[in-house]
């Protein structure tokens, strides 16, 4: 058993290995532009735009040709053409892409320790964890079912999808069917190596902006300093990391392809070109990724464009440095146009629906305050969603250290920093339109700018030494760097919260029960809890029994705000009877009633300890225990007259 895990495991990193390098490669190969970056970079970006090109890929398909389906075969081709293609293009000069430094060398080990922090966490955690995993993976199943991004949760709930980002699960389902798994393997697998792959873009921005060796300190910072994101695996946040994966990477490729206008038309046209489209690609692959990820990258796109603009205000590159801003955000428009229009329709008319309800809550004397939980977050709070407190000092004494030096980065990124806060406090003003996010999405972002900081703040340490001393201090700041970066790859390795994994052997076993003991349409009630007064969810492997069986739950998914507003009060109420089942048994008859057919209880139970009780309902008239395995425990609702299945 444990070599046939290990095989599966390789076969899982080989392919995800082959998915995130040769589209990206082929693009640079056949543009050429790989010549613009240097070693280690070069691997960067083609890493970058091999994200970007599969949700391109799946919303274009599904929106140019619904009737194409994608597949295996098609996908696998379409790799081995890449692989044609960079082995045609560069064949001359393969050995150069392999040359790097010692610094290098030393991120490659960090990456590596970053990688193996991430995998290692789910040798031991298979299932994906929390509420958000559900959806994720119904998602990878659907798209990898129907060749092509779905347009609803059907048939496991009545949601519509066209507020929704899809991007991920053009990578997942990949994943899915090049590797050979499950939909919950190949998406815990993807996104644990996007996750693992988070400091690429801040060693980038910092490799060509500021120095190498703050480009590693930077990396190691992100990926093996910092609580985020590695603990993005606990909450199930794979939409919002996948996407700020390729965040800084997009905003270095779009800055340089916007400072590439500068230079004549007719000797760089092609360079130009080539560069403006791998901008395009990367901003609007950020934005089928995650919508609101594309919002928090518009500040510091701005602050980038608008400082070229400045630049050559006086000079004859003024026109075509604007010209080309414009182009790039016209491309953009295209890649993103086969869901941002549908998108925004339904964004608009729900923002239209708040302040219709708002008027009348006003009118009649009931209006409200928005939700204290999902809008504000005390300070006690930023050292769990943002950094450990060491960490946050450390950032605060290297962006004093950048503001003494007047570094125009560290400036840039402060002022990128102020404008998240606003977004994630515009609630306050109580207008809806710009209420599209809160400040926890705000806070558990903010890792990138924090690793940036700190790698800027070392390389202008540097220039405070002696040049006769330069080379030993880099040396001391290698060998911490590298000493603590393998101290943190284990500490990050332990990342974990239990009680958010639902899912246990136990729990498989029961699934596989159900499906060979219960009928198709079956209904069952699961512990529950709402985390809104309006968003019940799951608290143990109950929830999971939709993407394992088939069969319906009580509880509703995480993307229950995009239902009609006639299934979310149905949802809302029969997870108010389950909720009170836990100290009301009578509740059953009222579940009943309303086509509850089965109760499940899982190993994990409910995290606040005020869940489904079995020993309580095994004395419930009406209620029988069917199955039993463990903590898990399955019983059946019916009346006197109904015959139980043995």
């Amino acid at each position: 058993m444990e070599i046939q895990n290990f095989l599966t495991e390789l076969r899982i990193i080989i392919t995800l290995s082959v998915m995130l390098l040769l589209p990206g490669w082929a693009m640079l190969a056949l543009s050429g532009l790989w010549r613009r970056w240097d070693g280690l970079q070069r691997w960067i970006i083609a890493v970058g735009l091999s994200i970007a090109c599969y949700p391109v890929l799946f919303y274009g398909a599904r929106f140019a040709a619904p009737w194409l389906t994608l597949g295996p075969y098609k996908m696998g081709m379409g790799l081995l053409l890449c692989l044609g293609m960079i082995i045609w293009r560069i064949r001359d000069c393969w050995k150069e892409q392999f040359v790097f430094d010692r610094l290098e060398w030393m991120a490659l080990a960090i990456f590596g320790m970053t990688l193996f922090s991430r995998f290692w966490i789910i040798r031991d955690s298979p299932y994906p964890a929390w509420t958000d995993s559900l959806h994720h993976a119904i998602l990878t199943n659907l798209t990898a079912i129907q060749g092509h991004l779905p347009t609803t949760l059907e048939p496991y709930f009545p949601i519509p999808l066209e507020q929704y980002h899809l991007g991920l699960y053009a990578l997942t389902a990949t994943t899915q069917w090049l590797a050979h798994v499950p939909a919950h393997t190949a998406l815990l697998w993807t996104a644990q190596a996007l996750n693992g792959l988070c400091g690429l873009g801040v060693y980038l921005v910092l490799d060509r902006k500021a120095g190498r060796l703050g480009a590693v300190v930077g990396a190691t910072v992100v990926g093996l300093w910092s609580r985020q994101p590695s603990w993005y695996v606990n909450w199930g946040r794979f939409t919002q990391l996948s996407s700020q994966t390729i965040l800084l990477i997009a905003w270095l490729v779009t800055w340089e392809a916007i400072r590439m206008w500068k230079l004549p038309w007719r000797q760089h046209r092609g360079k130009i070109v080539w560069s403006s489209t791998f901008a395009a690609l990367l901003t609007g692959a950020m934005f089928l990724l995650h919508f609101r990820v594309a919002a928090f990258y518009l500040p510091i796109l701005a602050l980038s464009a608008i400082w070229e603009l400045w630049n050559t205000r006086k000079e004859d590159a003024f026109k075509r440095v604007l010209l080309g801003s414009g182009l790039i955000g016209i491309i953009t428009l295209i890649f993103i146009a086969p869901t941002l229009w549908e998108a925004m329709g339904v964004y608009i008319a729900s923002k239209l629906r708040v302040i219709q309800m708002n008027q009348v809550a006003l009118a009649s004397g009931t209006a409200s305050r928005p939700s204290q939980i999902f809008y504000e977050f005390p300070s006690s709070s930023v050292p769990y969603l943002v950094a450990q407190p060491w960490l946050l000092w450390v950032a605060g004494g290297c962006v004093f250290i950048g503001l003494l030096k007047r570094n125009k980065l560290t400036v840039a990124i402060l002022g990128w920093v102020i404008v998240l806060y606003l977004m994630g406090m515009s609630y306050l003003l109580k207008i809806p339109f710009i209420t599209f996010t809160n400040l926890g999405a705000i806070l558990v972002m903010l890792y990138l700018p924090l690793g940036l900081v700190v790698g800027l703040a070392v390389e202008t340490m540097l220039t405070f030494s002696d040049s006769r001393w330069r080379k030993r201090a880099v040396q001391i700041m290698i060998a911490l760097t590298f000493v603590t970066a393998f101290i943190g790859s284990h500490i990050r390795a332990t990342d974990v919260e239990p009680y958010r994994y639902f899912v246990t052997p136990e729990d498989v076993e029961a699934m596989q029960w159900i499906n060979k003991n219960t009928p198709e349409d079956a209904v069952f009630a699961v512990n529950t809890h709402f985390w809104l007064p309006q968003m019940p969810h799951g608290t143990d492997a109950g929830y999971w029994i939709p993407y394992f069986t088939g069969r319906k739950i009580t509880a509703g998914v995480m993307l229950l705000s995009l239902g009609s507003s006639e299934y979310r009060s149905r949802i809302v109420e029969i997870s108010q009877l389950v909720e009170r089942l836990g100290s009301d048994p009578q509740v059953v008859s009222d579940l009943q009633i309303r086509g509850v057919d089965y109760i499940y209880i899982g190993q994990r139970g409910d995290f606040s300890e005020l869940g489904l009780n079995a020993e309580q309902l095994s004395q419930v008239q009406g209620v029988k225990q069917l199955y039993r395995n463990g903590k898990v425990t399955i019983f059946q609702i019916s009346s006197a007259d109904d015959t139980f299945i043995e």
